[in-house]
């Protein structure tokens, strides 16, 4: 058994183990019982675990022992599989060879590290893979008058004028084609201009107006032959393929699958009839535009693709950045123009070449007057660096000028004053008691000098000479300085911070902030400002200076000047004390006039707007009314902090915090207030008479007769009321309890949201009554647990075992 094998084991038998402890339960074996077994299956899990290690460090060594013994040659690889079980332990050892290889051994062969990603990276490669690139002769065109007639092409005569005639003829495998009245004509071997002559010729034997022109013939060329020709050396297929005689060489190449990673593009040889026809240079065609370079190919032709000669790479600031095939003398001026020159970032002076020689790598630097002249070997890697972030003759000038930005030194801009009247001078609020010139020394590191801009500008001061790479930075009066702000808060259309202005006054922020609301008052405004003093060496106790005005109606000074803002003062607007938005309550059910009414003033009772509603009717039920009220904003948070307390309760686990259905109710805008509203009818102005606030809803229901038992009782029902008759009564009318009732903790809920607990609750109609259930608590079941006992015992056994045997 392998490691990996054991650790699989292993990790099913916990998966199994945790699973049986999940059936059993933690209610079902006891909190005790249950830590017991799950402290055992740890114990057990952990001593598998550590005998797996050991055989797995026994097996590293064991491996590590074999490859020293197949790197010493002390055994073979025939003998390690069979000692190790077969391929795949080979494999093993030949994979940890390779991830353990000394620093600089080199694991891949030349072909991986020249295609890298596939062969595409040599340059021109995919010309012959592209599927919408197949170089497939068209057979709709005219046929060239150099196309060259063979066995099997069929040729059409068509002669008119005086004597009119069209024939079809395939050429014989002997090359003729056999005329009537004219007898056999050779036209194998020859071009379709010279096979017209020859027909014409022997034509004329029988159209004597062929001499003088009364009659005209045309040879022509019907459907064409098949060719075969053979392809070998380094392409993707090599073979016999059958093509149409207008074939070209690239066509023939297509079909065979292109050149391999070995491939040369720069010397294809077609050999013809034993002999070499043409030595073709594929560069040509993609570089140059050569047409003539995709020759017609012939029946029988051979096409040879030798492996190349020099491959290159060349790196970094070029057009085509990748490997190229050299032919013998070409210079880096030659790989450039395959590379389709430098890019506009590259440095054009120098050209770095990496040149393995024997076993070592040797270093070039190659400038520019060298391209022509420097031969490339085979395996160079060139790279072309990119140009250097500095400028010869730039400088910059930043901040309180018209015209700030990038300006070359030049004839007219040699000095700072220069460069300043280039940028169009100073601005208005630039700071002349100092500018800063940031410049760089030879060392490139940098410097900054300051500059008395009103000496300079006024000639107190020698001008500067510029250099290279200088920045001249001209700081703004108020960019020396935090920025200025103000606010307004309070009953104001939009209280927030503004930009500070020179004599702004409060009447021209409150015109700013959106204006005054209608709650605001005009009459206690306040303004804040800090205390500035940057002299002061001690602790004053007065942290703030305050004001209080009166702003005038419609923000108007009457001619006078307001009150002038300093920076940073923050202004106050108050509510009015007298502003009020209407508040108003709602009557529903059996009232005379039901609906809404106005909170007019301030504690205003339910006893009032009771009466204001024309009092109860016949038909209410007051002892049953109850009032709907919404949360504040304060309550809003209370809810949500009560909800929160109530998750980090439940994540812990804990139980000593029973809320039950609180969550529910705390996501509520709207709750029930329990009220008395007999006893604020018969005593207006008492803790009864509750005082209402804004939204408020009263309902005066009707009186309901039944009574409501939910719960653990045998029979959930709604019983009739009787007067008098407590909450056992009517428990015993549902059924009575079950044997999961927990008949102490009832409690009842009155129609008006008041709630009593206790079997001496008082009942009252329309009351609901609800009986709690008690938890059950399953048994131990003993049989169960020495039955996991064993079964985890066995396992442990029956795993050691394993182990024991896969030694």
């Amino acid at each position: 058994m392998s490691c990996y094998t054991a650790h699989i084991v292993c990790f099913t038998w916990k998966c199994l183990m945790i699973n049986t402890l999940s059936n059993l339960g933690y209610c079902r074996i006891g909190k005790e019982n249950y830590m017991i077994m799950k402290r055992t299956l740890f114990l057990i899990s952990m001593l598998c675990t550590v005998m797996i290690s050991l055989q797995g460090h026994a097996q590293v060594q064991n491996q590590q022992a074999l490859l020293e013994a197949y790197r010493n040659g002390t055994l073979s690889q025939a003998e390690i599989e069979g000692m190790t079980g077969g391929e795949n332990a080979m494999a093993d050892v030949d994979r940890s060879r390779i991830v353990r290889s000394e620093a600089g051994e080199e694991t891949a062969n030349a072909g991986q590290q020249i295609g890298g990603g596939g062969s595409s990276r040599i340059f021109g490669h995919d010309l012959f893979t592209n599927s919408k690139l197949t170089f497939e002769p068209n057979l709709s065109i005219a046929t060239p008058d150099n196309y060259v007639l063979g066995p099997g092409d069929e040729v059409i005569i068509d002669v008119w004028g005086d004597a009119q005639s069209s024939a079809n003829f395939t050429i014989s495998p002997d090359g003729r084609i056999q005329i009537p009245n004219v007898g056999p004509v050779t036209l194998s071997g020859l071009s379709i201009s010279e096979a017209t002559r020859r027909v014409r010729s022997s034509l004329a034997a029988i159209y004597e107006g062929l001499h003088d022109g009364s009659v005209k013939m045309k040879l022509s060329l019907g459907s064409i032959r098949s060719i075969q020709v053979n392809l070998t050396g380094e392409v993707g297929a090599s073979g016999t393929y059958t093509l149409p005689s207008l074939a070209t060489l690239f066509h023939a190449l297509h079909v065979a699958g292109g050149v391999n990673d070995l491939g040369t593009m720069r010397n294809i040889q077609v050999y013809r009839g034993g002999k070499l026809f043409s030595q073709v240079d594929v560069y040509d065609y993609i570089l140059n535009g050569k047409t003539d370079k995709d020759i017609a190919l012939r029946d029988g032709d051979l096409i040879t693709v030798s492996a190349y000669g020099k491959l290159v790479q060349i790196t970094g600031e070029v057009k085509r950045p990748r490997f190229y095939e050299m032919k013998q003398n070409e210079t880096i001026a030659d790989l450039l123009r395959f590379a389709g020159d430098f890019t506009s970032e590259a440095n054009r002076n120098i050209i770095s070449v990496t040149r393995r020689q024997g076993g070592e790598y040797k270093s070039f630097t190659v400038e520019n007057s060298k391209f022509a002249s420097f031969n490339l070997e085979d395996g160079d890697v060139l790279s072309v660096s990119g140009s250097l972030d500095r400028y010869e003759n730039r400088v910059e000038i930043r901040g309180a000028v018209y015209r700030g930005g990038h300006y070359a030194i030049d004839e007219n801009t040699k000095t700072l004053k220069q460069l300043i009247a280039r940028a169009d001078g100073l601005r208005e609020d630039a700071f002349m008691g100092r500018a800063l010139l940031y410049r760089e020394k030879a060392d490139w590191t940098s410097e900054m000098k300051s500059v008395d801009l009103e000496g300079l500008m006024s000639g107190k001061v020698a001008d500067i000479e510029l250099r290279p790479n200088d920045v001249f930075v001209v700081s703004t009066i108020t960019g020396l300085r935090e920025e200025y702000t103000v606010s307004i808060y309070g009953h104001v259309g939009n209280p927030d911070t503004y930009p500070y202005a020179e004599n702004m006054t409060v009447e021209d922020l409150l015109v700013a902030a959106g204006g005054l609301l209608e709650s605001a008052s005009t009459a206690n405004v306040t303004i804040t400002r800090r205390i500035k003093d940057t002299k002061s060496m001690n602790v004053k106790d007065e942290l703030l200076e305050t004001f209080t005005i009166d702003v005038k109606d419609n923000l108007v000074v009457d001619g006078k000047s307001g009150f002038v803002l300093q920076p940073f003062d923050q202004v106050l607007v108050r509510r009015s004390p007298v502003y009020v938005p209407q508040s108003r309550v709602t009557v529903q059910g059996e009232v005379a006039f039901a609906g809404s009414y106005p909170i007019s003033h301030r504690n205003m009772r339910m006893s009032e707007i009771i009466e204001a509603a024309g009092k109860t009717t016949p038909a209410a039920y007051v002892k049953g009314a109850y009032l709907l009220r919404e949360m504040t904003e304060e309550e809003q948070m209370q809810n949500q902090a009560l909800q929160k307390m109530i998750s980090k309760q439940a994540m812990s686990g804990k139980d000593s915090l029973n809320l039950g259905g609180a969550e529910q109710a705390l996501m509520a805008r709207t709750y029930v207030v329990g009220i008395n509203l007999q006893g604020a009818i018969d005593n207006p102005g008492s803790d009864a008479d509750l005082i209402l606030r804004d939204g408020d809803v009263i309902v005066v229901p009707e009186y309901n007769g039944t009574v409501r038992v939910m719960g653990s009782v045998l029979y959930p029902n709604s019983i009739t009321y009787k007067e008098g008759k407590n909450l056992k009564y009517y428990a015993k009318a549902s059924g009575g309890f079950d044997n999961q009732a927990r008949k102490g903790k009832s409690f009842v809920i009155h129609m008006n949201g008041m709630v009593e607990s206790g079997m001496s609750a008082k009942v009252l109609p329309g009351s609901i009554i609800i009986v709690p259930t008690r938890r059950i608590k399953e048994p131990v079941n003993w049989t169960d647990i020495v039955g996991v006992i064993s079964s985890t015992a066995s396992t442990a056994a029956m795993m050691i075992s394993v182990i024991n045997l896969s030694k």
